[in-house]
């Protein structure tokens, strides 16, 4: 984990009687679409939701800043909503100049001291994998939902593991397809919590207690090929280490960074 970097679990945080991910998400934004509403009322739909967790986040970790990446955050009319959203809060909330790459691009620094030759950095979403190398336009790979169902909390899992085998071929083809050559230097950000030994929790990836997770991807992408280091952390860590690199947060203490995709992620920049 990134110094000063703390991960939060806001993602069934109570809002409105629902749990936040429910209301302040990718699966809320398809569902309004297929009721047919569409432009600045998609976003404008996430703000009550928005507003209410804002307002208690910043009270309960008493952040003097926040920072919004992820796709939601490209929603049209997004920015006139979170500017409604965060209105009397204490503190300002800045959008990531790209919601999108921006933790991509943390990751590719993160690897600079190691002076890699070739570095690639991998951010692993619910829906889609962001993908960036040096010298190198940023890529998207988007999840197939009918190879790569969507297993929630409280679903069955199939005993025989066959959805860990398909995320691991998920990401480790996405690597392969991105970069011609085995990398020296690795980041990849998972959407999940990883404890010590890098064993992920849940997702909807259906993966959490499976041990070897993260072998498993680098085995399935580089074989033998891989000779590099790897740095795997939290999808939200990764963004906190975005946050700490734009320039407007550069006199803000504690921020707070939220990602809004499939569901919201949080953790915490703390500068001494």
């Amino acid at each position: 984990m990134p110094p000063g970097v703390s991960a939060l679990e806001v993602w069934n945080l109570p809002v409105q009687g629902r749990e936040l991910w429910e209301l302040l998400g990718a699966p809320r934004v398809e569902a309004d679409q297929r009721e047919g509403i569409t432009g600045p009322k998609l976003a404008g739909g996430l703000r009550p939701a928005l507003a209410e967790a804002l307002a208690v986040l910043t009270k309960r970790h008493a952040v003097d800043a926040v920072w919004l990446s992820g796709g939601l955050v490209c929603l049209e009319g997004f920015g006139g909503m979170l500017v409604e959203a965060s209105m009397g809060l204490p503190c300002p909330v800045y959008m990531a100049e790209e919601p999108i790459f921006a933790p991509v691009r943390a990751g590719l620094r993160l690897l600079e001291p190691l002076r890699p030759a070739h570095p690639v950095a991998l951010d692993v979403g619910q829906t889609s994998i962001k993908c960036l190398r040096p010298a190198a336009a940023p890529r998207i790979f988007e999840r197939d939902a009918a190879l790569l169902p969507r297993y929630f909390i409280g679903m069955a899992r199939p005993a025989d593991g066959r959805q860990v085998k398909a995320a691991v071929a998920f990401i480790s083809s996405a690597l392969r397809a991105f970069s011609a050559r085995a990398p020296d230097a690795l980041c990849l950000a998972l959407p999940c919590p990883l404890d010590a030994a890098l064993v992920p929790g849940g997702s909807t990836y259906g993966w959490e207690g499976h041990a070897p997770l993260v072998a498993d991807i680098l085995q399935a992408a580089m074989g033998n090929e891989g000779r590099g280091t790897a740095l795997v952390l939290n999808d939200a860590e990764l963004a906190a280490e975005a946050a700490r690199s734009d320039a407007r947060l550069a006199r803000h203490g504690r921020v707070l960074c939220l990602t809004l995709g499939f569901g919201p992620g949080a953790a915490l920049l703390e500068r001494r």
